[in-house]
């Protein structure tokens, strides 16, 4: 049995796993998805102190309060950096690391930092009440306003970051209309970038971003052989 945390990206909650939750704990797994801080279907509300810190804490805190282990830490899209912080800060709980589509950031990288001028115009265009940006058209209901200065603030990873025993990278190449599918995001420069060190694992996955929305079943797959990874 492994235990598997996921992660979701800006705007979702833990809903968002939920086509794979299930068929992860017949398997045997234990699985705990994370609804970040300002992003529940409770509510709206998303305080504007809301930050990346803020959301690093919500994932360790999960950790040590669930007291996990050996952990198979997926995040996907922006959760990249979510799930950095945290093995970061719990380096020794951290088995495994899984970014699905997602940032890699290093040291003083922000989401801000990452993107392109044209994505960064479009988050500042959405923020309309000056501090959360709304999702874009298209996307589930249940998504909310992101806290925008989650993606403003750099993030502070120690040496211990990327010290997982496993580091898997997998980038989902189909071409859709979403922006993350773009030539502008950075997710296929990070697939290149890891797919010649040594240290990674990378993986393909042929889809577009929305992965759990177009095949969850690629997810999956890469989740149950990654969990058979002594």
């Amino acid at each position: 049995m492994a235990t598997i945390v996921l992660v979701p990206g800006g705007y979702h909650g833990g809903w968002y796993f939920a086509p794979i939750i299930n068929r992860l704990r017949e398997a045997g797994h234990d699985v705990h998805a994370v609804t970040l801080s300002g992003l529940g279907l409770s509510g709206s509300s998303c305080p504007g102190s809301i930050n990346l810190d803020t959301h690093i804490a919500d994932l360790t805190g999960l950790i040590e309060s669930e007291k996990l282990s050996d952990i198979i830490l997926c995040g996907h899209s922006y959760a990249g950096m979510v799930i950095a912080g945290a093995a970061s800060m719990l380096p020794e709980t951290v088995r495994t690391l899984v970014f699905v589509d997602a940032l890699v950031p290093a040291d003083g990288d922000s989401v801000w930092s990452m993107w392109d001028p044209e994505t960064r115009h479009r988050l500042i265009d959405a923020a309309t009440d000056g501090f959360r940006s709304v999702p874009p058209e298209g996307l589930d209901a249940r998504t909310r306003p992101h806290p925008l200065a989650t993606w403003l603030q750099p993030i502070r990873l120690s040496a211990q970051a990327y010290a997982a025993k496993h580091k898997i990278y997998a980038w989902c190449n189909g071409q859709t209309t979403s922006p993350y599918d773009s030539a502008y995001s950075p997710f296929h420069a990070t697939y290149q970038r890891l797919k010649s060190d040594a240290e990674w694992m990378t993986h393909t996955l042929n889809c577009g971003h929305d992965i759990i929305g177009e095949a969850p079943e690629l997810v999956l797959a890469l989740l149950l052989e990654v969990a058979a990874i002594e």
